[in-house]
């Protein structure tokens, strides 16, 4: 249900979860000190939803758009992972499968079995479709595609 809703839904629904949250945080602090509180800090979970309806915001999608994460400098596919600051460099000879999901890429080298994973953001049709037009016509004969 919640991959139904666009981006802006999305941000909506978790802003109203940590307004929510905000005002049962206030109500928390007119409790008295020893009383049991169902949930630890309403403060500290309206922070947490605030923080990550963030993901969903325009700006965050603007910055992390799949042609900015993914690039090509002659033979290496450079993976730019945004929300880790992490920069990978992978010899596109060396790849034999690259696995594509929502949200996620796999690329496994020399047929091994091991390689890597990244968190991205973008559909698994976007990632597939920036992926093919990235590579050359030999390499994606070489290299197996396949959509999870």
């Amino acid at each position: 249900m919640f991959s139904n809703l666009t981006n802006k839904q999305k941000q909506r629904g978790l802003l109203i979860l940590a307004g929510l949250f905000f005002i049962f945080g206030l109500y928390q602090l007119q409790q008295p000190v020893g009383a049991n509180h169902v949930l630890s800090n309403g403060f500290v979970v309206a922070i947490a939803f605030w923080a990550f309806s963030r993901r969903y915001s325009q700006q965050f999608l603007e910055k992390n758009m799949v042609t900015a994460a993914i690039t090509r400098e002659g033979n290496e596919l450079i993976i730019k992972q945004s929300m880790v600051n992490k920069l990978s460099r992978l010899d596109i000879p060396r790849i034999s499968k690259i696995t594509i999901a929502d949200n996620y890429l796999s690329c496994i080298l020399d047929g091994n079995g091991q390689g890597f994973d990244f968190q991205l953001v973008g559909k698994a049709c976007e990632l597939k479709t920036h992926m093919c037009s990235i590579l050359a016509a030999n390499e994606q004969q070489t290299i197996q595609i396949t959509l999870v």
